[in-house]
């Protein structure tokens, strides 16, 4: 009789620990971010009732439906880019309504990104002679970049929720490096940079760019970050 008390005792205290536990793991997706050939995913764990931690993990395989177009401008023609690689997020979030769920409704919170893309860039490019040059490059852009975020956490059914990001303004410090794989003349890269130059961001950033090849270029940019992600609790 005794035993059979001590197994109750035990059994209760396993399903209280799990019930506890219930809703501090969250797990989501970015329904959108397929289209544009990035799929990702979020885990997020709560520290508290209304703080958390949580890290995003997303492989871009291709720029999906919203291709970028290559440069077609004067002297130079490439072909469209089509950059792939990884991206790691760490967040770190404060929920600051008071809900009956955990990590629901409102939160703000502060975020890193890491992202590291590749691309051939393959094209042409006419000097100041008139001679056709092969454009053949190995292109990559590390970009890590850091800011602050506000958004909202609905919880729609049993354990499903919709989290929107509402807005993620910060900064991001980027990384260019090109590597040729034939040697193109140095009037490519004077050409590319007042092509890149004239781009309406870069003007009223009042930036003095300039990229260069076989050596790194550096750059700082502002950063934003919104979405939807679809998720379970657990």
């Amino acid at each position: 009789m005794m035993r059979s008390k001590g197994m109750i005792v035990v059994c209760f205290l396993l399903v209280m620990s799990m019930v506890k536990a219930q809703e501090k793991n969250h797990i989501s997706i970015d329904p959108i971010l397929p289209i544009f050939g990035t799929f990702q995913f979020q885990y997020e764990r709560a520290i508290s009732d209304k703080i958390s931690v949580g890290v995003s993990f997303g492989v871009k395989t291709t720029s999906g439906v919203f291709r970028i177009s290559g440069i077609d401008i004067n002297r130079i023609s490439t072909d469209d880019f089509n950059f792939k690689g990884v991206k790691i997020l760490p967040e770190f979030r404060w929920y600051i309504q008071n809900t009956t769920k955990k990590l629901s409704g409102f939160y703000v919170g502060v975020y890193t990104k890491y992202q590291n893309f590749t691309d051939e860039i393959l094209g042409v490019y006419t000097d100041n002679n008139g001679i056709d040059n092969a454009i053949e490059i190995d292109a990559k852009i590390i970009t890590l970049s850091g800011g602050v975020e506000i958004g909202y956490k609905f919880m729609i059914r049993k354990r499903f929720f919709i989290d929107f990001l509402i807005a993620g303004p910060g900064i991001s410090a980027n990384k260019i490096k090109l590597i040729e794989k034939q040697p193109i003349p140095e009037s490519f890269y004077d050409d590319v940079s007042e092509v890149l130059s004239e781009y309406e961001l870069f003007d009223n950033l009042n930036l003095d760019f300039r990229i260069n090849g076989n050596q790194d270029t550096d750059i700082i940019l502002p950063a934003f970050r919104w979405g939807i992600k679809l998720g379970y609790s657990f």
